[in-house]
């Protein structure tokens, strides 16, 4: 299988220029838990998270609609192609430690992302592509990124994130 065969393609960005407060604001009335952030020419340039903007918050002490998406963002996320094998996706995620990937065309812009949740909707309809080693692949991929990492011996901190994103 192929990732966009699973990934959910109506996805709403925002710009690294706009607020915390519209960041969340989208991920609200989207029922996401994340936003991909895109440039000027639709490039994915980061994505920002529910976790990121609580997180901004509580650190910089500052309302929301004071603080920039660019702020909170993880810079240079991780990603993954429409014609990629879902397979290998996955490996991504769990390397990453990610529930989300954003789906970029060749030139690098926005046409989806992949989340847990469209895995596990995609087992559900067809569990026969899913059975077996399928299966277990998605239950690893959620083992994996479900870790602490403050547990993790080879990584410290999260990347890209409360170290140099929120120094304010």
């Amino acid at each position: 299988m192929k990732v966009e065969d699973v990934m959910t393609r109506t996805v709403k960005p925002c710009h690294p220029d706009e607020s915390l407060a519209r960041a969340a604001q989208l991920m609200w009335d989207n029922d996401c838990g994340c936003v991909p952030v895109v440039d000027d020419e639709k490039r994915v340039v980061g994505i920002v998270t529910d976790r990121d903007v609580c997180m901004a918050a509580l650190l910089n002490g500052r309302p929301l609609h004071e603080l920039l998406v660019a702020q909170a963002m993880a810079h240079k996320p991780v990603r993954v192609g429409p014609h990629d094998d879902l397979r290998e996706a996955q490996q991504i995620m769990r390397h990453a430690r990610v529930r989300r990937l954003p789906v970029v065309d060749v030139k690098g812009h926005l046409v989806g992302i992949l989340s847990l949740h469209d895995l596990a909707m995609s087992a559900k309809k067809d569990r026969r592509l899913f059975a077996g080693s399928r299966m277990r692949d998605l239950a690893e991929t959620l083992t994996q990124i479900s870790k602490p990492w403050k547990k993790s011996p080879e990584a410290p901190r999260r990347p890209g994130k409360l170290g140099t994103a929120f120094v304010g």
